[in-house]
């Protein structure tokens, strides 16, 4: 799985990384979390539509519920970088399974992170940079 991230480059966000730790601002650091967590967001309810959906069997155990692997999508932001993360330990251990295939199981890949990034990628990118201009624009005239 190492290696296996989609991801978009951005032209001069290392110096911009850089510009931020050396300036010790919490509250630019805030501010572009902010803007990484927005773009992210526009991805979300495309990758949990995207997730397999199965209903309840009557041979279902009672314990189980539909649904989880759904609602544990989540943007996780930093002022570094943001993600789109499926699945956690204790609620949904299977969502790395169902993304990249378990094919002793007998399950095949379903990429529903990947291609919802794909799909977003122009929007994330517009955004992103709007998101980031108004940020530094901001910090500029203050």
């Amino acid at each position: 799985m190492a290696g296996s991230r989609f991801s978009v480059q951005v032209e001069g966000l290392n110096r911009l990384k850089k510009t931020l730790r050396q300036l010790k601002d919490k509250d630019l650091s805030k501010s572009v979390r902010e803007a990484n967590k927005t773009a992210a967001e526009i991805v979300k309810p495309d990758a949990q539509r995207g997730v397999p959906q199965r209903t309840r069997t009557p041979k279902d155990s009672k314990k189980y519920r539909p649904g989880k692997l759904t609602r544990s999508v989540k943007v996780v932001a930093s002022a570094n970088s943001a993600a789109i993360k499926a699945g956690t330990a204790s609620r949904a251990p299977y969502a790395g399974a169902i993304h990249f295939g378990f094919p002793k199981r007998g399950i095949s890949p379903n990429r529903f992170l990947y291609r919802a990034m794909a799909r977003n990628s122009d929007k994330v990118s517009d955004t992103y940079e709007r998101e980031i201009t108004a940020v530094l624009r901001n910090k500029l005239e203050s």
